[in-house]
C-alpha cells in the first residue's frame, strides 16, 4: 500500500512539473551586475537553463562541455545561474570570468529560479521549448566528471529537438553538489 501511495504521489509531481512554462529567465549578470531578461520564445528552437556554482567541482567539470554545446547548437539560448548562498559574489566573480562561459550566468536571488525550477544539483540543465515547457530536465551527463561520462543527456536533447524529433529521454538523473539555499 505504500508503495502504491508513493507510485502515485510521484506520478502526481511529475505531471505538476510537466505542466510548468517558464517564459522567462531573468536576473543580474554575474559578470557585468546588469539585469537581464530572457524571453523562451527569442530563441529559435529552445532556451537550455543550466544552475551551475562557483565552487563544485563536478559543476566546473561540465562548463567545458557546455561550452562546446553552446557553440554547436546556436539555434538555442543558453544562461546559466547561480543560486548558491553559500558562494559569494566575489568567489561567484572570480570563478565565471575565469570559466568565460560564451553565455551569460545569472545570479539567482534568494534561489529563487532553483526553487521555480525544482533544482537540486550543479549542474543540473532543463531545456525548454520556445513557448517555455520544460522538454528534459537533469542532469547535463550520467557522470559526476563530465569527460568521463558514458551518457550525455543534455546533448542527446538538442540533438533530439534539432533533428525534429521529440526529446527520447524527458529526465536524467542530476549528479552534482546539492544547491545551498537560505534558511526559511
Amino acid at each position: 500500500m505504500k508503495l502504491l501511495i508513493s507510485l502515485f504521489i510521484l506520478t502526481t509531481s511529475l505531471n505538476l512539473w510537466a505542466a510548468k512554462q517558464f517564459n522567462s529567465v531573468d536576473g543580474t549578470d554575474v559578470l557585468s551586475s546588469k539585469f537581464l531578461h530572457l524571453e523562451t520564445k527569442s530563441a529559435n528552437n529552445g532556451t537550455v537553463v543550466v544552475f551551475l556554482s562557483a565552487k563544485c567541482p563536478c559543476s566546473a567539470s561540465h562548463e567545458a562541455l557546455l561550452k562546446e554545446l553552446s557553440t554547436r547548437y546556436k539555434d538555442f539560448n543558453f544562461v546559466g545561474v547561480h543560486s548558491n548562498t553559500d558562494e559569494n559574489a566575489e568567489m561567484t566573480k572570480s570563478h565565471f570570468t575565469t570559466a568565460a562561459l560564451p553565455f551569460p550566468v545569472i545570479q539567482d536571488s534568494k534561489s529563487r529560479l532553483a526553487n521555480d525550477f525544482g533544482a537540486l544539483k550543479t549542474p543540473h540543465a532543463y531545456l525548454l521549448s520556445p513557448d517555455g515547457k520544460v522538454l528534459y530536465q537533469g542532469g547535463v551527463t550520467d557522470s559526476n566528471v563530465g569527460p568521463s561520462a558514458k551518457k550525455h543527456f543534455l546533448k542527446d536533447a538538442l540533438e533530439d529537438i534539432e533533428s525534429g524529433k521529440e526529446v527520447r529521454l524527458k529526465e536524467g538523473r542530476a549528479v552534482g553538489c546539492y544547491i545551498s539555499r537560505e534558511d526559511a
